[in-house]
């Protein structure tokens, strides 16, 4: 495969840190028991509310397997992933080297970066997007995310060209929320995070009624994103299944329909928990009463949204007198103006309706989770699909750069060689057959008994990979 190059810089619009344990180091010791009792980890098991234990990213959850949050980095694909399944248990030096130490440290994020073509990033924590929202001390919230905030100015700080932050916000409290967007802001991050579901029965995405009551109690928050020009993050993740103070039948999340309903939330709960939120923002009017607010949309995949906005705006017509409110645009014409869209780098339905993209499209590697990507991949799917190079160049980074008010700038310009494996490591013709051969265990049955497996236990190598990916909260 001939080695590529490029002549613009690439900025990585969403990818992750592994929650690094530095970071409660930044809680004030007089707060440290209320942090404890809020949101707190260790390198085996986080504890939510101080007395629910969840997992939270460290290596001792997955032991022997690898930790699937850390696994995507340079020159790494899902055959390898599924191969090292296979392997387990591996050994500790085994899972050490395949651990990428960007998702904890910012200098080694910047070697991974170079060799995955990436110049800029804005990093965005992991499983405390899918955990904090359901912490019920709105004060320990409050201090843990002034803590993360504060870790983040400093991680930043060590490459700051290159490294850039979304701040965490304690959404219990919209007050609180209000006032850590300011100082995030004057912290120099620019984007605030909000997950878009129903935590604690106080919904922020219930725009409609909002915008009908004059903006509700959240009005603050998106004044406060109005007025600092601060980026309002939505970022999705999987359906997580916790306990609602409203009871047991009450849903938190859209995604958790998949998982009471016996599918897999994984595949679908990141695109419908979006979903669900944005046609709320497209037919309440929102956008209209926060007419200088900024959006971008994460982790949700990006191919389905041509659809939906036509679907809105006809129904935006269909049901003009029923909804209560007016607009003056089209949900369509709202989004183009006031929001990004974030896509990885194998969504080629992306690349073939790439005019429809081409001011509002945002590139994720979504390193270092199981789907993460290098933009050399995106560059040649990308150009098999036509998409011409100017285009290419504000998809990879210039919009996202426009977006959150950042100046480019180039580190990468080539395409690194073949990194120098291990013995063990997986690789070369004999991983590509049997990538083949697991990938269908009931025709190659025969085959996978010579090479000491069975159908069976092909077929438990992938759902195993598949369950390590779904645990780890990772990308879709």
């Amino acid at each position: 495969m001939n080695r590529l190059t490029k002549s613009f810089p690439v900025f990585d619009c969403d990818a992750h840190i592994n929650d690094p344990m530095k970071i409660w180091e930044y809680v004030p010791e007089s707060k440290r028991e209320l942090v404890r009792n809020t949101y707190w980890r260790g390198d085996n098991e986080a504890w939510l509310n101080g007395t629910t234990p969840v997992m939270g990213g460290g290596n001792g959850h997955f032991a022997p397997s690898y930790n699937p949050i850390c696994i995507a980095g340079p020159q790494m694909n899902k055959k390898i992933m599924r191969k090292l399944i296979s392997m387990v248990p591996l050994t500790d030096q085994q899972r050490a080297y395949v651990h990428h130490d960007g998702a904890i440290d910012p200098h080694a994020r910047i070697k991974e970066m170079d060799l995955m073509g990436i110049d800029q990033v804005l990093v965005i924590p992991t499983m405390v997007i899918m955990h904090l929202p359901f912490a019920t001390d709105e004060e320990g919230v409050d201090v843990f995310c002034q803590a993360y905030n504060d870790f983040l100015v400093d991680w930043c700080a060590e490459v700051p060209d290159r490294l850039f932050g979304a701040a965490l916000l304690p959404i219990q409290d919209p007050v609180r929320a209000a006032k850590e967007i300011f100082r995030a802001k004057e912290l120099g991050h620019r984007v605030g995070l909000i997950r878009p579901i129903d935590a604690q029965a106080k919904y922020p995405n219930e725009v409609r009624r909002a915008v009908l009551a004059g903006g509700g109690e959240f009005d603050e928050v998106f004044r406060a994103f109005e007025e600092t020009g601060m980026v309002l993050g939505m970022h999705t993740f999987p359906a997580p299944g916790m306990p609602h103070p409203l009871g047991p039948n009450y849903l938190a999340s859209p995604g958790e329909l998949f998982t009471r309903a016996g599918t897999d939330s994984q595949t679908f709960s990141f695109i419908h928990e979006m979903q669900v939120w944005l046609a709320q923002v497209l037919l309440s009017g929102f956008l209209d009463r926060y007419d200088k607010l900024k959006m971008a949309v994460f982790e949700s995949n990006a191919a389905w949204l041509p659809y939906m906005l036509d679907s809105c705006d006809r129904l935006f017509k269909i049901y003009a007198r029923q909804r209560g409110q007016s607009g003056g645009r089209l949900p369509s014409e709202a989004f183009q103006e006031q929001c990004v869209i974030s896509f990885e780098s194998d969504e080629e339905g992306v690349f073939r309706q790439w005019r429809d993209y081409e001011d509002i499209g945002i590139w994720a590697s979504d390193a270092y989770h199981h789907d993460g990507a290098d933009v050399w991949s995106a560059m040649r799917h990308m150009t098999a699909d036509a998409v011409p190079d100017r285009v290419q160049e504000k998809l990879l980074g210039g919009n996202a750069c426009r977006w959150y008010g950042i100046e480019a700038k180039m580190f990468v310009t080539e395409e690194a060689g073949p990194i120098e494996r291990p013995d063990w490591f997986p690789g070369g013709p004999e991983l590509d057959e049997w990538a083949d051969l697991v990938a269908h265990p009931r025709e190659n049955a025969g085959k996978l008994k010579e090479l000491g497996l069975d159908a069976k236990t092909g077929v438990a190598a992938i759902m195993e990979a598949n369950a390590a990916s779904a645990s780890s909260g990772s990308g879709y």
